[in-house]
């Protein structure tokens, strides 16, 4: 039932179809907070996304079938006009010049400011990975997760090595993940 379900609602968003097939960068880019589940369908394309999440409130769209880089986006709701509160990136977006290592990883801490981190881990090493706005169109308890790369560790999959996460809460560093960085 579900899958039927999901499957109206994707089938009946009205798309040019002229538009690409896949997520790509331009599309996600395109996509703001306050939109629409429709208004975001309109711009990524129904036939790029599948439903998920709780009561299907998100889209996950992919570039490619299979795997690749990939977006989703999260809404309140599976219907109607709840706002967009939600967008996440893997593999779209590039490091500009990956430096982080883990002796640079190892002097960040809890309660730093992103600022503060972007200057000891490198600001070309981070790319934005994950944007919230639980509350929008008010930005208190506003989310940002930043993926931090080492030279070489990036990967438009989301599955390389040589990477950490900062997940920071109004500017504050909550919670921080390094995987195999040397």
């Amino acid at each position: 039932m579900a899958t039927a379900v999901a499957g109206l609602l994707l089938g009946s968003a009205g798309v040019s179809s002229a538009a690409p097939h896949g997520m790509t960068r331009e599309k996600f880019d395109q996509v703001q907070f306050g939109m629409t589940r429709q208004q975001v369908l309109d711009i990524v394309g129904p036939e790029t996304c599948t439903t998920g999440g709780k009561l299907g409130a998100n889209l996950q769209c992919l570039s490619q079938p299979g795997s690749g880089p990939h977006a989703r986006f999260d809404f309140d709701t599976a219907a109607g006009n709840a706002p967009l509160k939600t967008r996440v990136q893997t593999g779209f977006i590039p490091p500009a010049a990956p430096t982080l290592t883990l002796s640079k990883y190892n002097q960040t801490a809890l309660g730093m400011s992103k600022a503060e981190v972007l200057a000891i881990v490198g600001q070309g090493s981070c790319v934005t990975w994950s944007e919230s706005y639980p509350a929008y169109p008010s930005t208190a308890g506003a989310g940002v997760v930043l993926s931090c790369y080492e030279v070489g560790g990036f990967d438009p999959n989301g599955s390389g090595t040589g990477s950490a996460h900062f997940w920071f809460t109004d500017d504050v560093l909550e919670y921080s993940r390094e995987w195999y960085l040397d």
